[in-house]
C-alpha cells in the first residue's frame, strides 16, 4: 500500500506518518549553487556545485539525538534506529524545505532542514519541547559527517573547535589540489558545551550511527584532530527544559575558501532571524508560482500536483537538470512547462543552454558534467523552448540575444541557432529521407542503431516536422533575418511522406532502420514489435487525418496498455542485440525495455487531448498515480512524479518505482493538464482556451496571470464551445491581450 500520510494543503506540505515506507521517499531542497538530496530523516549527501563541479558538504549522516542527563537514556529525533515506540514519527515535506517531528518519553523535537536563497550553506533548526509537568535536564547532540578529505591524503586534513564560528572548523591543504573551497564548517546560534570532531571518538572505534558510544559519558571529549579518515561534526548543548517550555538551537553547515569566510558564512546563517528570513523567502517563491496559476479542478490529488508539486519538480529540472546532470534536451522541455511560473530564469536558462549547441547545429547531450555522445535530436527541442518562451511574454528582442556555441566562439543570435538546428536535421538524412539515428534520439538507450551513419529514426523524422513547423511559427511573426526559408515547407511535406511511406508497418509506425538495415519495432521483430512514443508524436504533429490518428490511439490501447500506464515497448527485450545498443541488455520491465516510463505516458496524455479524448487523457493520469490500487507497492512519493513503474514482464519488484523526481514527466504532465486538457495555451498574441475535459469534470475553473493581466477562467459544460470576455463574445478560441486588471472568462464546452 502507499505510505501513510496526507496531503497539508494549507501549509503546502505532504505529512508522511510511516517513517519505514516500501523505500526512501526523496525531497530536494536547493538554490542556484547548492543542492540537498533527502531522505524522509533528512539524511542524503548536500553538494555545492562549483565550477561545474560537485563538491560535496556533508556526506549524508545528520542525527540529532536528545539524553536525559538523569536517566541516561537518548533517543534520535529523525532516525530511531532502534525503531523505539515514539508517540509522533513523521516527516513534514514542505515547499524549499523539510522537517522531521517525534515524541518521545515526554518531550517533542523537531529537526528543520532548509536552502538560503545563495551560498554554499545548509541550515538547520532543532527545536525541544518539555510535554511533561518536571524540570528535565537534557543534552542535545548535533551531528553531522562533513567531508573534508578531497583528495584522499588523510594527513592534508585538520579539525578544531572555534570560539569565533561557535562551532567547528575543518580544513583541507593537499600539493596541486585544485579546488578553492578546501574548509567547512558546523556552527551554531549559541556556544556549545562540548564538541567532537572525529566518528571514532563519537561512534566508539566500532560503533554505529545507532548507539554512539560518546552519548555515555556526560560529556564529549572535545580533543582536536589530525590524520583522520573520517571527520564527523558534533555539537552538544546541555539543557534544562521547565514544563511546557522550549528551546531551539540553530546552526549552519558549509563550505568556505578560508577561515574568515568560515566565520561569515555561520554569523550570516547559524542565526534564528536568517532562518526565519529564508523560510519566508521560500513561503514567497512558493506564493509567487501561485500567483502565476492556479485550478480547481473536481480530482484533489490533480488539484495539488497542478497547484503546487509539479511546479517545485519542474523547478528543480529548471535548476539542476536531471541531477546527475543538465541534460540539453531535458532543460528545454523543463522550460518549456516552467516559463509561464518565471519567464525572466526561463529567459537566462536558454540562453545558458544554447551555448553548449555546436556550429553544424546539433548540441551535446548533457552538460555538467559533459556527456559527448553523438545523440541527434537536440535541435528538435529549440523551437519549442524558445516558442514557449515568446508566446509567454511577447519579448521577441529575444531572437537578437547573441550567444556562442560549444565549439565555436562566434556569437550568433537565438534566431540563427535555431535556423541551425533546423538546418542539421534535414541536412542529416539517410537514404529513404528519413533522419540519420547517428547514436540515438529521446530514446537514450538505442544508443547503437546509427553509430556507422546508416541507421534512420522515424521518431526524430517526426520529431523533426514538429521542430520545424514550430519553427516557421516563430519565424512568421518576425521579419525572418533575411533567412530564406521558401523551401522549408517542401522539406517538411518530403519528410511527412517519407514517414508515412517507410515507417508504416500494418497497425503503427516502426521505430526506425538500423545501420544494417533492419527494421525496429516492426512486427516482423521477434521482440520490440511496437514503441510508444512514436505513436504518440505521429498523433502531435500533423502528419496524419484525424481518423487515422485516432485508430493510431486505438492500436495503443489495445497493445501498449497494462493495469497501471502504457508500456514504452511491447514485447520486452529478452535477447541482448548489439545492433540496437544498451536498452537490449536491461533486465525486461525496466527503464526503455518495456517499463511504465511515465514520460512517454505523459505524450500520450497529450496525443489524447490532441484527438479530443478527454476521458482516454483523464484515465491515464489516473492510472499512474501513486493510490492506484492496481499497483498499490510501487513505493512512489504521493507528492512527486516518478520516472518509470517497472512493467508487468519485471522478473520481479512488478511495478515497483525506484526513483521519483528525476523525470521530464513533470513538466509534460503539467503542460498536459493546464495546456490540453484546460487548453490554457499562451500565443503571440493573445490567449487560446480550448479544452479537452473528461464528460465527469463538470465544476472546474482556473486563474492565469498573463502579460500583467489576470484571467479568471470558469468552464461550463454546454455541449458547444463558446468564449466569453468581460461579458462579451469572442470568435473563435482565443481571448486577446488585455494590458492589465483581472478579466472573467466564461468557456463553454
Amino acid at each position: 500500500m502507499p505510505a501513510k500520510g496526507y496531503f497539508d494543503d494549507d501549509r503546502r506540505e505532504y505529512v508522511l506518518e510511516d517513517m519505514f515506507p516500501l523505500r526512501p521517499l526523496k525531497n530536494f531542497l536547493w538554490n542556484e549553487s547548492m543542492l540537498l538530496e533527502l531522505d524522509q530523516f533528512g539524511m542524503g549527501p548536500s553538494k555545492a556545485c562549483i565550477d561545474k563541479q560537485f563538491r560535496t558538504v556533508v556526506c549524508g549522516e545528520r542525527v540529532i539525538y536528545v539524553k536525559d542527563r538523569d536517566s541516561g537514556e537518548f533517543f534520535d529525533i529523525n532516525r530511531n534506529f532502534a525503531r523505539k515506540p515514539f508517540d509522533v514519527f513523521r516527516a513534514r515535506i514542505g515547499q524549499g524545505y523539510h522537517c522531521t517531528e517525534s515524541a518521545c518519553t515526554g518531550i517533542s523535537a523537531s529537526f528543520t532542514l532548509l536552502v538560503p536563497k545563495e551560498d554554499f550553506v545548509e541550515m538547520h533548526r532543532i527545536l525541544l519541547r518539555n510535554d511533561g509537568e518536571e524540570v528535565r535536564r537534557l543534552s542535545l547532540y548535533a551531528y553531522v559527517q562533513p567531508f573534508v578529505n578531497l583528495t584522499g591524503v588523510d594527513a592534508c586534513g585538520r579539525a578544531e573547535f572555534r570560539e569565533d564560528l561557535r562551532g567547528i572548523y575543518y580544513t583541507y591543504r593537499a600539493f596541486r589540489q585544485n579546488n578553492p573551497y578546501t574548509d567547512v564548517f558546523y556552527a551554531a546560534d549559541q556556544s556549545a558545551d562540548a564538541y567532537e570532531l572525529t566518528a571514532d571518538a563519537f561512534f566508539g572505534r566500532y560503533g554505529t550511527l545507532q548507539n554512539p558510544e560518546g552519548l555515555s559519558a556526560d560529556r564529549l571529549s572535545a580533543k582536536q584532530t589530525v590524520f583522520e579518515p573520517r571527520y564527523a561534526a558534533v555539537l552538544q548543548f546541555d539543557i534544562e527544559l521547565p514544563p511546557g517550555e522550549e528551546k531551539s538551537v540553530y546552526l549552519a553547515a558549509g563550505t568556505a575558501r578560508s577561515p574568515d569566510e568560515c566565520v561569515r558564512l555561520a554569523g550570516k546563517y547559524a542565526d534564528r532571524q536568517a532562518f526565519e528570513r529564508e523560510m519566508l523567502a521560500q513561503r514567497e517563491i512558493a506564493d509567487a508560482y501561485a500567483d502565476r496559476l492556479s485550478v480547481s479542478l473536481p480530482d484533489s490529488y490533480l488539484n495539488r500536483m497542478t497547484n503546487v508539486w509539479l511546479k517545485r519538480q519542474m523547478a528543480l529540472g529548471k535548476t539542476w537538470g536531471r541531477v546527475y546532470g543538465k541534460g540539453f534536451r531535458d532543460v528545454l522541455q523543463d522550460l518549456s512547462g516552467f516559463v509561464s511560473l518565471e519567464a525572466r530564469a526561463v529567459r537566462e536558462r536558454l540562453l545558458n543552454a544554447l551555448q553548449y549547441q555546436f556550429i553544424s547545429g546539433n548540441a551535446i547531450r548533457m552538460f555538467d558534467p559533459i556527456l559527448d555522445y553523438p545523440y541527434q535530436d537536440m535541435p528538435v527541442w529549440i523551437p519549442m523552448a524558445v516558442g514557449a518562451y515568446l508566446k509567454e511574454t511577447g519579448d521577441f528582442s529575444f531572437l537578437k540575444e547573441e550567444t556562442s556555441y560549444y565549439d565555436d566562439k562566434r556569437k550568433e543570435s537565438v534566431f540563427c541557432h535555431m535556423k541551425r538546428g533546423i538546418d542539421y536535421l534535414f541536412s542529416h538524412q539517410g537514404r529513404r529521407g528519413l533522419g540519420l539515428w547517428g547514436g540515438g534520439d529521446w530514446n537514450d538507450s538505442l544508443d547503437n542503431c546509427g553509430m556507422q551513419g546508416k541507421g534512420e529514426s522515424v521518431w526524430l523524422s517526426v520529431a523533426t516536422v514538429k521542430a520545424a513547423e514550430e519553427y516557421l511559427e516563430i519565424a512568421e511573426q518576425t521579419d525572418r533575418e533575411s533567412c530564406d526559408l521558401s523551401d522549408l515547407p517542401l522539406k517538411i511535406e518530403r519528410l511527412k511522406g517519407a514517414i508515412r511511406r517507410f515507417g508504416w508497418d500494418e497497425d503503427h509506425f516502426i521505430y526506425g532502420y538500423n545501420d544494417w538495415d533492419e527494421k525496429v519495432g516492426a512486427e516482423e521483430n521477434r521482440e520490440g514489435k511496437i514503441f510508444l512514443n512514436v505513436q504518440t508524436w505521429a498523433v502531435m504533429t500533423d502528419i496524419l487525418s484525424l481518423e487515422e490518428k485516432r485508430a493510431l490511439m486505438d492500436t495503443v490501447e489495445r497493445r501498449l496498455k497494462c493495469p497501471y500506464g502504457y508500456l514504452q515497448n511491447d514485447p520486452p527485450y529478452e535477447t541482448p542485440d548489439d545492433h540496437l545498443g544498451r536498452l537490449t541488455y536491461f533486465s525486461k520491465g525496466v527503464y526503455e525495455n518495456g517499463s511504465v516510463y511515465n514520460h512517454g505516458v505523459m505524450f500520450k496524455v497529450v496525443a489524447d487531448c490532441c484527438i479530443g479524448r478527454g476521458e482516454a487523457a483523464w484515465e491515464t493520469l489516473k492510472m499512474i498515480r501513486f493510490d492506484n490500487p492496481l499497483n498499490p507497492e510501487s513505493g512512489v512519493e504521493p507528492y512527486a512524479i516518478c520516472n518509470m513503474y517497472f512493467g508487468p514482464s519485471a522478473p520481479a519488484k512488478k511495478g515497483f518505482a525506484p526513483q521519483g523526481w528525476i523525470t521530464g514527466s513533470a513538466g509534460w504532465m503539467y503542460r498536459a493538464i493546464t495546456q490540453y486538457m484546460l487548453g490554457i495555451r499562451a500565443d503571440f498574441d493573445g490567449l487560446i482556451v480550448r479544452p479537452c475535459l473528461p464528460a465527469e469534470w463538470k465544476e472546474v475553473s482556473a486563474v492565469r496571470a498573463f502579460r500583467g493581466a489576470t484571467y479568471r477562467i470558469r468552464y461550463v459544460r454546454s455541449g458547444h464551445f463558446a468564449l466569453i470576455a468581460d461579458g462579451l463574445p469572442l470568435k473563435g478560441d482565443k481571448i486577446p491581450l488585455f494590458q492589465d486588471g483581472v478579466h472573467e472568462i466564461v468557456c463553454y464546452c
